[in-house]
């Protein structure tokens, strides 16, 4: 696929590219994933296209609000890119159609312009009759009250009708209406396939989530186009598997190439549930994985220190301090105890030692080090290695979410 222009538009490449298709007139089978390419269409006299009425005009004197928010999907394969604007302002148009040819997905934002006194409403049907050139009749526009408490913001599903005979075609929506943008949602296919699809889109819609571009923006100005791609093709993926839903990225080394943080939320002990990766040779290779809070399970990083510890045992307790080198882990250091009992047999580094001297090692090496990351389902926190009368321990501080 060719590369989207804009920060913005390479997350949509990623939220709105499709894993599973059902919409209108579609089998039940799963559809092979089409090769398509995605080209810019801004109208340099226009930008907005038509659209101009609901999106603010520039004053000079006033304070430019960027958009850093966009409204996340379903994943689907298969689309084709029909539409596709992104301007200055992180504000987006963005159009898809489903590999039969009859379902037209829309994900867009615009800057809020509802006028005073304005009954939301009102606005909304505006909206539309604008969006579709006066060509709309809109049916039903109604209060989400469920997606509005877990957007958090107002939201309107909107319902309506555009052409004639064999030509008419049916829609469903979402609008949200935020501080300073309104961000826009929908399905639509022909009339005579709506009713069969409905109960699809509707469910569709009920599972969008209102996300923060902020950690895309960072990625995209920070890391480099290529390692963007390399990452959300990799958050596709795990995603799709079900194996993360929340990330970050950190730079753990000191090249110019963040590590992709990765856990799910869950907190599943089924699979491995925390991981982090880099590029090298162009891919994301996977550094560490853990089944946190399962024999001992932890992942840690020293952010800017190149180092990362992993800790675990079936029985007892096994440490592993870690650089990253060429692209993959290189072990500087390690302790483990057999067992925790009476019993134990400590070793560090391979050689044997005793109790003392097992957590005096352990102390002595992170100590230079500092605070770590640990990377766990409820958030990241710091946690910090602690000596004390011959015994040592990672003690977890503050969190932070991801």
């Amino acid at each position: 696929m060719k590369k989207l222009i804009g920060k913005t538009a390479i997350l949509l490449s990623l939220t709105l590219s499709i894993s599973c298709l059902y919409g209108c007139g579609s089998e039940s089978a799963e559809p092979e994933v089409a090769e398509t390419e995605v080209t810019e269409t801004v109208d340099e006299d226009d930008p907005n296209d038509g659209l101009g009425d609901l999106i603010e005009e520039d004053d000079p004197d006033k304070e430019p609000v960027m958009n850093e928010m966009a409204l996340k999907g379903p994943s689907y394969t298969g689309l084709t890119n029909i539409y596709l604007v992104n301007n200055e302002d992180g504000t987006y148009m963005y159009e898809d159609m489903t590999e039969d040819g009859l379902t037209v997905i829309s994900n867009m934002s615009f800057a809020e312009t509802v006028g005073d006194g304005q009954k939301p409403e009102d606005y909304v049907t505006d909206f539309i009759d604008i969006l579709e050139d006066g060509e709309a009749t809109v049916t039903e526009v109604k209060a989400d009250e469920t997606l509005s408490a877990a957007l958090t913001y107002p939201t309107y599903r909107v319902y309506w009708e555009t052409g004639s005979n064999e030509d008419s075609r049916q829609s469903v929506g979402v609008i949200v209406l935020t501080d300073f943008f309104v961000y826009y949602y929908s399905y639509g296919c022909p009339l005579d396939f709506y009713e069969e699809n409905a109960d699809f889109y509707e469910s569709e819609l009920d599972s969008l989530e209102l996300i923060d571009l902020s950690t895309f923006a960072e990625l995209s100005d920070e890391a480099g186009d290529e390692y963007e791609d390399i990452y959300f093709n990799k958050i596709e993926e795990l995603e799709g598997e079900g194996l993360i839903d929340q990330y970050t990225i950190a730079y753990i080394d000191e090249d110019d190439v963040p590590e992709l943080i990765a856990s799910d939320s869950t907190g599943s002990f089924d699979h491995e549930n925390a991981y982090i990766f880099t590029v090298s040779n162009n891919e994301a290779v996977l550094l560490a994985s853990v089944i946190a809070g399962v024999d001992g399970g932890n992942l840690d990083y020293a952010e800017g220190k190149n180092l990362i510890h992993v800790s675990g045992a079936a029985a007892g307790m096994r440490d592993t301090f870690s650089e990253i080198k060429d692209g993959k882990l290189d072990e500087v250091f390690s302790a483990e105890a057999t067992s925790m009992d009476e019993d134990a047999k400590y070793s560090v580094n391979g050689k044997d030692v005793d109790e003392e001297e097992y957590y005096k090692h352990i102390n002595d090496f992170i100590e230079p080090y500092g605070p770590m990351t640990r990377v766990a389902y409820d958030g990241l926190y710091e946690v910090s290695y602690k000596y004390e009368n011959g015994y040592g321990s990672f003690e977890q501080g503050a969190s932070q979410p991801y």
